[in-house]
């Protein structure tokens, strides 16, 4: 194209020569040198020009290289039709850029899936392993660098992969703050991605002389910081702040500085989580924008990743803080919803309990927690919330697995939600096993002390005049001439005067127990002797006796007298209390729940012996009148009977309950330990009915 327009304009210029020697002959001999210099100075014009635009053109396509276009430099070389060269070099270009540019969309494309793999991922090993394997595997980058903030050491920690020969090197790098410098530096302080296409003139840092991707082909790498996603105040506010104090780039506005100094990075204000560092070492092509933007879209998501990471472990570290506290708590702790469903329980909340977690959890608060035996049921918590008023502490019982109940003391109040709305109610509370024992002995040891100090105030004083009274009497009997009704007199009298000698021997043997002397007796003969002391009176009423002892119970350990004292007690009350051919029942069977108010310590068994018979009953006003002393609704009675045999059964470390109703009968148990308990108590068994 270049010679046939040089050879128009040469022709041209020719032609217009020839005219000029036949219309002005007297210069002819000065045309043809005329026309040669003119077509030589028009033809290297055209060169020149034509030269410059293919410098032009070939500046251009070397930006278009430099952003990922092969760009083949034979065609400056190419003889003949340059263009036709150039043209056929951009087509086998673009065909290049354009497998390519498929190429990237591939990898781009894969970004959704590592994404989904780097926002689900929760462990720091399995975001970097993602990482990893989309830019070595992925996208094809041999060298790569995941540098990680680590705050409390006040380091950054850089994990290496690199690909070379079929060969995966991975090692760890600690780097100081001090090691920072450069490019990779200012994409920290700054907070921006960056290019670099001469690596040598700005190479990366090193450690201790050690060099990151040691052997390296690289010509050009990418550094990526990685941020948090929400945007801070990037304004240093400790007035002690090193960078502040030396006025290095500060704020022309708030005065402020921020990242002037290695050290910024450790500053909670600090945004910046690490950076992802990839090289072209040991690939074809140097590191071009359209790298840069993939590296910078991984970034997005493993910052957003690290971030949410970061936050997970600040509400793990809360949340293992917080289970430790409720955890640690000496008292029990439910939490249940606006249904009663338990969500919530704590480690001394279980033991209490004696359910398992998986048990607890989704229970009705109402099968666990009750007001007492017969009582209402979870249902009084919500009742409690609806009164209003300032929390105060109520008393219930926990119901165990085997049946039975602990009284607790507890505190109920509101559990709320982020609007003040009500999402259920906070439970917590303490066993009272422990306190109503101390309170029982305690009344015990006040009951005990009062009769002492009646016994001995008045003991004396009694008996020395019933002494008198009985040898007087004594003295009239022997002497004769009585009649009968003096002499049935005489005997009415030493016979109140004996009972009355009694009750003061009773009330001594009370106020002055004796130890107790435990041995191992078949229940069965205990019962059998029982019932062949008040035979005769059963016999006399006709009185239908059954007896029942469950077959896995054989011999228990107690102090046999008392004990046998306490049922020929029970079982003489029962007789005289049904009328002529009634029915009295005597069971013992092991202890499995069932009543609220037996409070049963850890590893320790109980048998309940149960007395009932189909009597007339006890007044609802007496129940809890019929073992203090002196009380008693019986003709003659003394009412130290159920006192002595309640006092017996304390001290056994065991507990006796009555249940009655007007005229359909009554039932006393007597709940006793299987086997010898740790602390013994004292008593002595009295001979009076109560």
């Amino acid at each position: 194209m270049l010679r046939i327009q040089g050879l128009i304009l040469v022709l041209s210029t020719y032609c217009l020569l020839v005219l000029w020697a036949i219309f002005m002959p007297v210069y002819k001999w000065a045309a043809i040198p005329a026309g040669v210099l003119i077509a030589v100075v028009i033809y290297y014009r055209q060169v020149i020009s034509h030269r410059e635009k293919i410098e032009v053109i070939h500046k251009r396509l070397s930006n278009l290289r430099s952003e990922g276009l092969i760009i083949d430099e034979k065609f400056k070389e190419a003889g003949g039709d340059v263009f036709y060269s150039m043209i056929l070099t951009l087509l086998t270009d673009l065909e290049r850029s354009l497998f390519k540019l498929v190429e990237k969309n591939i990898q781009l494309l894969s970004i959704k899936e590592i994404g989904r793999s780097i926002v689900t991922s929760t462990d720091e090993d399995k975001l970097i392993d993602s990482v990893f394997e989309y830019l070595v595997h992925g996208v094809g980058y041999r060298e790569v660098a995941f540098v990680l903030l680590r705050k409390s050491r006040k380091c950054f920690q850089a994990i290496v992969c690199i690909e070379n020969s079929n060969r995966l090197i991975r090692k760890v790098v600690n780097l100081e703050y001090e090691d920072l410098k450069g490019a990779v530096f200012n994409a920290f302080t700054s907070g921006k991605a960056f290019l670099i296409k001469d690596a040598r003139m700005h190479p990366i840092f090193e450690n201790k002389g050690e060099q990151m991707f040691p052997k390296s082909t690289m010509t050009s790498y990418i550094c990526v910081p990685l941020q948090k996603s929400s945007e801070r105040n990037r304004y240093c506010r400790d007035e002690n702040c090193r960078a502040e104090i030396q006025g290095k780039s500060a704020d022309a506005s708030t005065g402020k500085v921020f990242m002037s100094h290695p050290e910024c990075l450790s500053c909670p204000e600090n945004s910046i989580l690490g950076a992802i560092i990839v090289t072209d070492g040991f690939r074809a092509t140097p590191l071009t924008n359209i790298d840069l933007v993939t590296i910078e879209t991984v970034g997005s998501l493993v910052g957003s990743n690290i971030e949410n990471w970061l936050l997970y472990e600040e509400l793990r570290e809360e949340e293992i803080f917080r289970e430790k506290v409720l955890e640690g708590m000496q008292h029990g702790l439910f939490v249940c919803d606006l249904e009663g469903s338990i969500t919530l329980a704590n480690r001394s909340a279980l033991e209490m309990c004696k359910w398992g977690e998986e048990k607890v959890l989704g229970a009705k608060i109402g099968d666990l927690i009750s007001r007492g035996s017969g009582g209402s049921t979870g249902s009084f918590i919500f009742e409690i919330l609806e009164q209003g008023g300032p929390p105060t502490f109520h008393e219930a019982y926990m119901k165990q697995p085997d049946g039975l109940h602990i009284p607790i003391r507890m505190y109920v109040s509101r559990l709320l939600g982020n609007e003040g709305k009500k999402q259920g109610a906070i439970i917590l509370f303490v066993d009272l096993s422990n306190i109503r024992n101390m309170e029982k002995q305690i009344r015990h040891l006040d009951t005990l002390a009062a009769l002492g100090r009646f016994t001995s105030a008045v003991a004396h004083e009694i008996r020395n005049p019933l002494t008198g009274i009985a040898a007087g009497i004594q003295y009239l009997e022997r002497k004769g001439g009585l009649t009968d009704d003096q002499r049935e007199n005489i005997s009415i009298i030493l016979m109140e005067v004996d009972r009355l000698n009694r009750i003061i021997t009773d009330l001594f043997k009370v106020a002055k127990p004796r130890d107790l002397l435990y041995q191992e007796v078949s229940v069965k003969e205990l019962i059998d002797r029982s019932y062949k002391s008040v035979m005769e009176i059963f016999n006399n009423k006709r009185i239908e006796f059954e007896m029942e002892i469950s077959d896995n119970l054989s011999v228990i350990e107690v102090d046999h007298d008392q004990i046998l004292q306490v049922f020929i007690n029970l079982l003489k009350n029962a007789g005289e209390a049904v009328p002529d051919g009634g029915k009295v029942r005597m069971t013992a069977a092991k202890y499995g729940g069932g009543a609220p108010e037996v409070i049963m310590e850890k590893d320790k068994t109980l048998i309940c012996f149960e007395i009932s018979d189909n009597g007339s009953g006890i007044d609802r006003g007496d129940i809890g009148k019929i073992f203090e002393p002196f009380f008693s609704r019986k003709v003659g009675g003394t009412g130290l009977g159920l006192f002595i045999s309640h006092n017996i059964v304390q001290h056994h470390q065991g507990r006796i309950d009555v249940s009655s109703k007007p005229g359909n009968g009554t039932s006393f148990k007597v709940y006793l330990p299987l086997k010898h308990p740790v602390k013994g108590g004292k008593v002595e068994a009295g001979n009076t009915s109560g």
